[in-house]
């Protein structure tokens, strides 16, 4: 086994596990927060956030944002440097939504929430590589004489 397929089957064991999951984009600043704790008033939590400097930051900034469910108990974070499209084909979003309909969410009130924020994180990194090959942002290393 190589170490993408080890890192893949550690992201998939994970997911199984954690009740919080945050998938972050460094290149987008940007992140994929899926909270699978919820109660009669309060949905389970899927929404895409600004990246944050640590996960005890991430953990804060959950706590807050979800005062009801107080300490976060278990946290996977996973860094994510391939594409959004990636993410459907490694199965992490099967993975996600069979986790969400474990935690209680109808599967297709998981799928449509989980596609509208990776359509939201797909925007991104498109308007991303466009400013990219615009040069909107960036500077070179070498200089046209």
């Amino acid at each position: 086994m190589d170490e993408e397929d080890q890192f893949l089957s550690q992201v998939l064991s994970g997911i199984a596990e954690a009740e919080i999951i945050t998938i972050f984009f460094p290149l987008l600043r940007r992140a994929l927060v899926i909270d699978t704790r919820h109660d009669e008033e309060t949905e389970h939590m899927i929404r895409v956030m600004p990246q944050v400097s640590s996960m005890d930051e991430r953990i804060r900034s959950i706590e807050k944002l979800r005062p009801q469910f107080g300490n976060v108990h278990s946290i996977l974070g996973i860094p994510w440097m391939k594409s959004v499209r990636a993410l459907r084909e490694q199965q992490i979003t099967d993975r996600l939504i069979e986790r969400l309909q474990r935690a209680g969410m109808p599967g297709s009130k998981a799928a449509d929430t989980l596609n509208k924020a990776l359509d939201q994180l797909w925007r991104l990194e498109r308007l991303g590589f466009e400013r990219m090959i615009k040069g909107e942002g960036y500077s070179t290393l070498w200089a046209r004489r």
